[in-house]
């Protein structure tokens, strides 16, 4: 009897539990669809807000977007061959009428997603992806982060050029009768365009695009930061507004149709033979029908070697696509079309994108880059430039330029004392942060080759320089191994690993790393020094650049004639090319997409 009744009070305690949990995951939906919902009807406010004003922050935006005037996109700029090869701000403009017109099929604010794809490109460096990838890649070796054109281009807007605060004043003067309650809550909005721009990357295949609607200004820039410090994270992070989510998707919808004309046009496409290709094959016919591109269309193009309609029809079909699949609150595109245009964009990368960087350009740039990062750097300390920018010294920009400094050289003072100690302490945060993350990676590399006992292999590239990061690797591995041996990694667990990694971190920011790795692990004010200039040097466009290599005699008067060779005239571009190991991995993992994609439809139809 005692049993029975314990076993019915069990019972009835068990049902009671998970009613209990049923009311409160139900009141848990509850509250974030609500919640949500205010999230929704506020973004919608915020933007409705900015709106009125888009001409203003449209212009102050304009005076920072010059460099897109003449960056190419896909092709290297200073070998292009035609005046019609796409540059970025044809590209920007194409999304943002791209974006606009959706937008106005679906309800969203048109003028503001127009501002965020009028300018989204702002931070791209010279020479396109590659000079971001060779900064990131110099950087790599001293574990000082990375440069992503889209965390680039919000930042400088936001801590060098200090927008926010032009913004105001331009529409204090076209608005004189404006209130400081409404200008207030204007700057408290003006990051949602920013974000945006910080999170366009639009490089990762993905079939939906939903806002962060809860995101806030302070996880805004705590994403930038991230972006700086954690390799790989700027591909992580989801736009606060429906906006900029268009945005993101509207920039492939641009730019994959143009890559293929720009690679045509350039001679950059080549059969076995290494001849110049430039018709649409066979293998770009088939997507092209597929997507509903009538042949006859694409006959004629081939026989006027003209592209710009089948571009235009790509587009088109594209963007109707969109239209009819996505909502307000979802932006996305039919599986099959999304598959039909990443498959589109695998083609480009194959056939064209593979062969924009040259082993010459590998073997030159990164070296280069090396050298002028040493010697801003070593001007930034020689003259104490942190602390004139923290207002710790009254030396100004002037005083400087009238010493022994070149030219170039007062260029790089004036830019870096236009920082704020805002834009200083952010550098240092994302120094320390990428110092974390540097020295977490490498001692998880060392102590599994530890473990394993296995040979650790040097990492290398053409042009690049990893000797710090490899011994430290190698030394991680000697402490592992004696570890090991002496049985001191028994139970090694995540709370010990991470004790291991701040013992390193914290003996780096004192200055206090032990004499074996000292040679290996620069201090804090060389780091921020030498990221600094690395910035510098990320905000120069093409001919700037190479005139500044040349100023310097880094490059002689006959390598400057080969690196500016154009395509069509590289006899055997295919045996020149060379495909940077930052390339293979992003195109691998697109491949590897857009064929789960196919195959995913292939089991929806059975």
């Amino acid at each position: 009897m005692l049993k029975s009744s314990l076993l019915f009070t069990e019972l009835t305690l068990g049902k009671g539990l998970r009613l209990l949990m049923k009311i409160k995951n139900t009141i848990q939906k509850t509250t974030g669809r609500l919640a949500d919902r205010r999230g929704n009807f506020k973004r919608t406010i915020d933007l409705k807000r900015l709106e009125k004003y888009a001409n203003e922050i449209d212009m102050v935006l304009t005076l920072y977007n010059k460099k897109s005037c003449n960056e190419t996109m896909m092709v290297k700029g200073l070998r292009k061959f035609s005046g019609e090869t796409t540059v970025r701000k044809t590209h920007q403009e194409d999304v943002e009428k791209i974006t606009k017109e959706i937008a106005k099929k679906l309800g969203l604010n048109e003028q503001i997603v127009g501002i965020m794809a009028k300018h989204h490109d702002i931070g791209h460096t010279f020479l396109g992806h590659s000079g971001e990838w060779w900064i990131s890649n110099i950087q790599e070796d001293d574990g000082l982060g990375n440069v992503c054109h889209n965390t680039a281009g919000a930042r400088e807007l936001v801590f060098t050029d200090h927008v926010y605060e032009q913004i105001m004043e331009k529409i204090k003067v076209h608005n004189p009768q404006v209130s400081q309650k409404e200008l207030d809550k204007i700057k408290n909005s003006l990051w949602l365009i920013i974000d945006g721009i910080n999170t366009h990357n639009g490089e990762k295949p993905e079939k939906e695009y939903v806002a962060d609607i809860r995101k806030t200004e302070r996880d805004f820039e705590l994403e930038m930061l991230k972006c700086y410090g954690i390799k790989g994270y700027d591909r992580k992070i989801e736009p606060a507004t429906s906006e900029a989510c268009l945005m993101r998707l509207a920039d492939q919808i641009s730019y994959i149709p143009l890559d293929m004309v720009d690679g045509l046009r350039e001679g950059l496409i080549r059969d076995e033979e290494g001849k110049i290709v430039d018709t649409l094959d066979e293998d770009y016919i088939e997507v092209l029908t597929a997507l509903g591109i009538d042949r006859t269309e694409i006959d004629l193009a081939n026989k006027e070697k003209s592209y710009s309609k089948i571009a235009e029809r790509i587009k088109e079909i594209f963007i109707n696509d969109v239209i009819a699949n996505s909502t307000k609150g979802k932006i996305t595109m039919s599986p099959e079309t999304m598959t039909l245009m990443n498959q589109l964009r695998n083609l480009n990368n194959q056939k064209a994108v593979n062969n924009v960087v040259l082993a010459e350009d590998q073997a030159t740039y990164p070296i280069a880059i090396r050298k002028l990062r040493d010697k801003y750097a070593k001007i930034f300390m020689d003259e104490n430039l942190d602390e004139i920018i923290r207002g710790e010294n009254p030396t100004t920009a002037e005083n400087l330029a009238t010493v022994q400094y070149s030219e170039n050289d007062e260029r790089f003072i004036r830019y870096i004392l236009k920082s704020d100690s805002r834009d200083l302490q952010f550098t240092q945060n994302s120094v320390k942060m990428a110092l974390k993350e540097s020295i977490a990676e490498e001692m998880d590399i060392a102590r599994e080759h530890a473990k394993n006992q296995k040979r650790y292999q040097d990492k290398e590239e053409l042009g690049l320089d990893y000797t710090s990061k490899n011994a430290r690797i190698k030394l991680y591995i000697s402490d592992y191994e004696r570890k090991w041996n002496e049985g001191k990694m028994i139970g090694y667990n995540e709370e010990t690993r991470e004790c291991d990694i701040e013992k390193i971190y914290n003996a780096v920011v004192s200055d206090k790393i032990s004499r074996t790795y000292k040679p290996y692990y620069k201090d804090m004010r060389t780091r921020i020094a030498d990221v600094m200039a690395g910035k510098y040097i990320a905000s120069l466009n093409d001919s700037e650049f190479l005139q500044l290599l040349q100023d310097e005699k880094l490059v002689s008067p006959e390598q400057v004639q080969s690196l500016t060779r154009k395509y069509r005239d590289i006899e055997h571009l295919l045996d020149e090319a060379y495909i940077q190991s930052n390339w293979k991995t992003i195109a691998s993992i697109q491949e590897k997409t857009t064929e789960e994609e196919k195959e995913g439809i292939k089991g929806e139809v059975k």
